[in-house]
């Protein structure tokens, strides 16, 4: 269940990268019915992915214990780029896929403090698929919406990135079931 919602959540999430492939299911589909069947496909996919999900002991090196010194820190940027990827933002213009680079960021941040085999499939699909999508818009030139940011919008991202780490470090064992202690 667990390998298959990892294929069925980023099998979709290739669409977009594939432009005429995405341009063809929405002219044929309709925007709407495109968009909603993606949303279907992929919550389909993560929620295989939560529900098959298990840590075992099978550790294939140590943890990285600098990285829980720095966890609040790398978290917080981590999201603070994430909201700033849905706003005109200065962070935006400056980081051309803050988006990948915060997932990314997770990712390497969970590989370092996960080192089960279940948890290196997991996290490094992310990073692995993070590290795609940039390169694929890089080489295609995608085409972006001229960012004209604001600063109100970057002192949102900052604010939302404090309140979901606040959030992720006091309620992270209610949301994925592992504690964070």
């Amino acid at each position: 269940m667990f390998k298959a919602g990892i294929i069925i959540f980023f099998g979709i999430h290739l669409v977009p990268l594939i432009g005429k492939l995405r341009f063809y299911l929405k002219k044929e589909l309709g925007e709407n019915f495109y968009m909603s069947l993606f949303s279907l496909v992929s919550l389909s996919g993560f929620l295989l992915i939560i529900f098959g999900y298990e840590s075992n002991s099978n550790f294939l090196y140590s943890v990285n214990s600098s990285a829980f010194l720095y966890k609040n820190y790398i978290m917080f940027m981590a999201f603070t780029l994430l909201m700033a990827a849905y706003m005109p933002t200065y962070i935006k213009k400056t980081i051309k896929h803050p988006m990948s680079f915060g997932i990314a960021t997770w990712a390497i941040l969970h590989l370092m403090v996960n080192p089960d085999i279940s948890s290196i499939i997991l996290f490094g699909s992310f990073l692995v698929f993070s590290v795609f999508s940039v390169l694929v818009s890089e080489l295609r030139k995608s085409e972006t919406d001229e960012v004209n940011p604001k600063i109100t919008f970057d002192i949102l991202s900052i604010a939302l990135g404090f309140l979901f780490t606040f959030l992720t470090f006091n309620y992270h064992h209610y949301f994925t079931g592992v504690s964070l202690g």
